[in-house]
């Protein structure tokens, strides 16, 4: 009799079990930049989940993965990255991992991406050649490429969940498209066109897209070291354009556009790249679209624009 209990007991719980638990696992997706892991959030709905491989904070360009990246990475579906040379550590780490591949999907891929000079380590020297530019989710017309070719990826993992791919896609295509006319509308009448940035040339695309002209004090490398002689080419360059306005990145020191704003006696202000979010922007609950709508507010500021 006892024995019977324990066997009735056991398939209750069993079933009760099986009916708390999900009827299809979700779909996981890794993404190496934040604007990647945001965009298949909203795209996978709650079919699926995104997570972020970089630590808040983390620079994409120089992050070093940890033995647990690997498992985590395992652990995944389907791995959302840039290429263009942006994640150089992640051949390395896609080496390591158990089976040796995974599902990936590079978004840049088939897009018409920005060349631009590139010179030695430092960003200086002879033998400049020409190296792509991979923040191409500074142009907003580009990220509703990239959605679809996430949509259709999540697509062949997960066939029933086409519907709704298609439909969440369509929904975040909107807002980037309004985001777009925003920032046309909001930059079409500025009294300066130059962006002057104290650092490595992200906003490319950006500009690009709206009329804008970047000058950065270096190219697409973080770790370049300006000379000298490049701090007194923006000083000049600043003072035959009239320009009074420095921009920073957020998640770099102020203390180079600082320099060169007391130089014009001009101010800084603050850019978002977007690859990845501070701490303090992580505890604020900022998302891609927040970042760029300060981004517009900054420039809209910065460029003096009606």
């Amino acid at each position: 009799m006892k024995s019977l209990r324990r066997v009735l007991l056991a398939s209750t719980l069993a079933l009760a079990a099986a009916g708390s638990a999900p009827l299809e696992a979700k779909v996981r997706v890794m993404a190496t930049v934040f604007p990647l892991r945001e965009f298949a959030a909203a795209v996978a709905g709650d079919r699926g989940e995104a997570e972020l491989l970089l630590p808040p904070g983390a620079g994409v360009h120089t992050w070093q993965p940890r033995p647990g990246d690997i498992g985590r990475l395992a652990a995944c579906d389907l791995l959302v990255y840039i290429g263009a040379n942006l994640e150089p550590w992640l051949p390395g780490l896609l080496k390591a991992l158990p089976g040796g591949k995974i599902r990936a999907l590079e978004v840049t891929a088939g897009l018409r991406l920005l060349e631009t000079a590139a010179d030695d380590e430092r960003g200086h020297g002879e033998g400049a050649h020409e190296q792509l530019d991979p923040h191409v989710w500074l142009d907003f017309e580009l990220d509703t490429r990239i959605v679809r070719k996430i949509a259709d990826e999540l697509s062949r993992i997960d066939p029933e969940g086409r519907p709704e791919f298609t439909e969440n896609a369509d929904k975040l295509t909107a807002r980037l498209l309004a985001l777009d006319v925003k920032f046309r509308d909001g930059l079409a009448a500025c009294r300066g066109r130059d962006i002057v940035l104290a650092g490595h040339g992200a906003f490319g695309y950006l500009a690009r897209r709206y009329g804008l002209v970047q000058t950065a004090l270096y190219g697409l490398s973080p770790d370049a070291q300006p000379r000298p002689l490049d701090l007194m080419k923006a000083v000049d360059f600043c003072r035959q354009k009239g320009v009074r306005t420095i921009f920073f990145e957020n998640s770099v020191s102020p203390d180079l556009s600082r320099t060169l704003a007391r130089e014009i006696s001009g101010r800084v202000l603050v850019l978002h790249a977007g690859h990845n979010l501070t701490r303090d922007e992580q505890d604020r609950g900022l998302g891609f679209f927040e970042l760029m709508e300060e981004n517009l507010t900054s420039l809209r500021d910065g460029l003096g624009c009606r």
